[in-house]
C-alpha cells in the first residue's frame, strides 16, 4: 500500500502554530485530494478473476438470503469450503481501490453469513459465535490484517465504500460536490426488489452526509489556522462557514432518512439486522469520520457512553482517516483555547452557533431514530440499530432516547454562554 506517513505527534509542549501545520498536513495526506471521509475515487467494481466465485455470491444473495428462499448458510458452506492459498496470495497484489472493494465483498458476505436469512429466525439474536466458511474467513482475516480494519463490517466497507455513479465508471475521479441521491446507487445489494431501493437509500445516506462534510472538514482546518496565528476575524469567518456546513449535514440526514424513502417496517424487518454483527460490531453513525471531526475540534466532553464508544469505533475507519482524528484531538483545546484568550464576543457567540449547530443534528438523529424504533413490532426481540448499535431485548425505544439525551446534554455543555444563540440543540428537528 506504501502510503507516506506523518511522524507521530508527541502529545505535549506543541504549539498552537505547530498543531495547526500538522493538522493541515495530516488533512492532505491522510484525507487526500476529495477532503474528506470517502475513497478518493469511486469505487471500483470489478475485480481480478481469481475473485469471480465471491463477485458471483454477491450477485446470487438476493436471491437466496429472504426466509422463504432458505437461507445462504448451507449454500456459501458448500461455495466455500476451502480456504485457497492461490486466493490468499492475491490478496497482496491488490491496490487500494481493489483491496475497498473486496473488502465489501467479503463483509457482505460475512454478514450475511451471519444471520443466514432475512427476517432472521429468533435463535441468531442469541448466537455469540458463528464459523465462517474457510473459503470467506481465511481471506477476509488476509485482507483485514494488510488494510488495518477488523473483520467485520463497517461505515467504510459497507456504505462509504459500497457504491457508484450513475455517470462514470469506478476508479474515476469525482468531487464531493457531485455526489447526489440522483447520481448515486448502492454496488452490492443484498435485497430483491422493491426493497433493494430502502437499503440503497439507507446506505447512500451515509455517503452523502459524508460528501456534505468535506465542507465541515474545510472550514476546521482553516479555523484552526487562524486560530493558531491569532486572526480573530478570519477565524469567526471560519466559524461562520462551519456553522453552515453543519446545518447542510443536518438537512441532508433529515432529507434522506424519512419515512418516504426508508420505510420504517422494512428498515426494522429487512436492513438493520444484516448491518448488525453483534451490539457493537457492525456500520454505525458513531463510525463517521465528521461527526468525530466534530466533537473534537469544538471540543466536546467524552464521558458518556456514546462518546466512549464513539472512541472505540474509531478502529473501524481506514488508518488514514484515524490518524487525521488523532491530530484533530490535539488541535480542539487549542481552539477553544483561542476563543476564551480573545475575549471577543462576536467569536464566542459564533462558536457557540457552532455548538449549538452540532446539537441540533444530534436532536434530529434523536427524533428520526425515534420515528423508526417506534415502528417495532409488539414482542420483537431483535436488537435495533438507529445510526447507533444497541444490543438491546427491551425498551429499545428508551435506551436509544436516554442515550442520545445524554450526549446531547454532553453537547450543550461545551457553550460559552448557556443563554446565547447557541441555546436550544433540539431546535430545528425537521419532520419525517
Amino acid at each position: 500500500m506504501g502510503t507516506p506517513r506523518l511522524a507521530a505527534l508527541p502529545e505535549r509542549g506543541l504549539t498552537n502554530s505547530h498543531v495547526a501545520a500538522r493538522v493541515r498536513a495530516s488533512y492532505h495526506l491522510d484525507l487526500g485530494a476529495i477532503g474528506a471521509f470517502l475513497p478518493e475515487r469511486v469505487p471500483v467494481l470489478d475485480l481480478p478473476p481469481i475473485f469471480a466465485p465471491y463477485l458471483s455470491a454477491c450477485e446470487e444473495l438476493p436471491a437466496r438470503y429472504p426466509r422463504r428462499h432458505g437461507g445462504v448458510r448451507l449454500w456459501m458452506d458448500k461455495e466455500f469450503r476451502r480456504d485457497r492459498a492461490e486466493v490468499r496470495s492475491a490478496i497482496a497484489g491488490l491496490d487500494t481501490g481493489h483491496s475497498d472493494a473486496l473488502m465489501t465483498v467479503l463483509c457482505a458476505l460475512g454478514h450475511t453469513y451471519r444471520w443466514d436469512s432475512v427476517p432472521p429466525v429468533a435463535e441468531r439474536f442469541d448466537e455469540h459465535r458463528v464459523s465462517l466458511p474457510p473459503g470467506i474467513a481465511g481471506p477476509w482475516a488476509v485482507l483485514a490484517g494488510m488494510t488495518g480494519l477488523p473483520r467485520v463490517g463497517s461505515a467504510w466497507s459497507l456504505h462509504l465504500t459500497n457504491w457508484r455513479m450513475t455517470d462514470r465508471p469506478g476508479g474515476a475521479p469525482y468531487r464531493t460536490a457531485e455526489l447526489t441521491r440522483a447520481s448515486l446507487r448502492v454496488a452490492r445489494n443484498w435485497l430483491a426488489p422493491p426493497v433493494d431501493a430502502d437499503l440503497e437509500s439507507f446506505s447512500v445516506a451515509f455517503v452523502l452526509m459524508e460528501a456534505s462534510g468535506g465542507d465541515v472538514l474545510r472550514a476546521v482546518v482553516d479555523g484552526i489556522e487562524t486560530a493558531a496565528s491569532g486572526r480573530v476575524e478570519e477565524t469567526c469567518a471560519a466559524l461562520q462557514r462551519l456553522e453552515r456546513a453543519i446545518a447542510a449535514v443536518t438537512l441532508g440526514f433529515s432529507s434522506n432518512v424519512r419515512i418516504r424513502t426508508i420505510d420504517p417496517a422494512v428498515w426494522l424487518e429487512l436492513i438493520q439486522p444484516t448491518y448488525a454483527w453483534g451490539p457493537q460490531g457492525g456500520p454505525s453513525g458513531m463510525q463517521l469520520g465528521t461527526i468525530q471531526a466534530l466533537d473534537a475540534v469544538l471540543g466536546i466532553g467524552s464521558r458518556s457512553a456514546l462518546a466512549q464508544l464513539a472512541r472505540t469505533a474509531r478502529r473501524h475507519m481506514p488508518p488514514a482517516h484515524r490518524r487525521f482524528l488523532k491530530t484533530l484531538d490535539l488541535a480542539g483545546p487549542a481552539l477553544r483555547g483561542f476563543v476564551q484568550k480573545s475575549r471577543s464576543d462576536d467569536l464566542t457567540e459564533q462558536f457557540d452557533t457552532c455548538v449549538a449547530a452540532l446539537g441540533r443534528f444530534r436532536g434530529t438523529h434523536k427524533a428520526r431514530g425515534a420515528l423508526y424504533l417506534r415502528s417495532r413490532p409488539p414482542g420483537d426481540v431483535a436488537r435495533t440499530s438507529t445510526g447507533l448499535t444497541i444490543g438491546v431485548h427491551d425498551e429499545p425505544l428508551g435506551t436509544f432516547e436516554r442515550s442520545m439525551d445524554e450526549r446531547i446534554a454532553e453537547t450543550r455543555a461545551g457553550l460559552f454562554r448557556a443563554n446565547g444563540r447557541g441555546r436550544g440543540p433540539e431546535r430545528g428537528v425537521h419532520p419525517a
